[in-house]
């Protein structure tokens, strides 16, 4: 079990360098928000509206967006970007800690998207999630789920003639990949609880 105290002391000695991002323009950030009492902790996901050019059109997602020039730094472009997207209230009392960055290549662009993750506790209560127009749906995934093995899956793409496999999380009907899923993978590599490997998905080699 996942408690919330262990949770911190985690990220606190994960101690991230993340002062090379503040005012920096070429960067996003992104909240992980858990709720729930510790015995069963949830985690908010969103799966992003359809938008023409946006290359995580439909993803499934953590609340976030990018740097604006009026925040302080990161943290607070997740809380902006969070009270935006699912009307969450996120202030440094919930803070729990903080992941280390994520350099994100994007096709077209010089230079990758740092990507920052902060961690926060709501507490035991379950909030109602209010979308705006950048969300189509919103949920509160038991935390347990990405370690579940039989959740362990994989997305298969085509792309240029050639076949890709990505390793994925399967929730509901959906599919959790891609940078969201580095996003994970780093939050349970923190926790000292590696999340299930793609070579140990059963099937994929056939």
């Amino acid at each position: 079990m996942l408690s919330v105290e262990a949770i911190r002391n985690a990220l606190t000695a994960h101690q991230p360098t993340s002062s090379r991002f503040d005012g920096h323009r070429g960067c996003a950030a992104v909240a992980m928000i858990l709720v729930g009492p510790e015995d069963r902790l949830k985690l908010c996901m969103i799966r992003r509206a359809e938008k023409s050019g946006d290359p995580w059109s439909g993803h499934m997602a953590l609340p976030g967006g990018r740097f604006s020039p009026e925040d302080a730094d990161l943290r607070v472009t997740a809380e902006r970007e969070t009270h935006e997207e699912v009307g969450l209230r996120l202030d440094p009392a919930h803070r729990l800690g903080s992941l280390a960055p994520l350099a994100i290549r994007l096709s077209g662009r010089d230079r990758p998207l740092d990507l920052f993750a902060a961690v926060y506790y709501l507490g035991p209560a379950v909030p109602t999630l209010t979308l705006n127009h950048e969300v189509a749906e919103a949920y509160w995934m038991p935390l347990a789920h990405p370690w579940e093995v039989g959740n362990a899956t994989h997305l298969k793409l085509s792309a240029d003639g050639k076949t890709l496999y990505y390793p994925a999380i399967r929730f509901q009907d959906q599919m959790i990949w891609g940078i969201t899923l580095r996003v994970l993978t780093l939050f349970s590599d923190v926790l000292g609880r590696p999340l299930p490997h793609l070579e140990e998905i059963p099937g994929l080699g056939r």
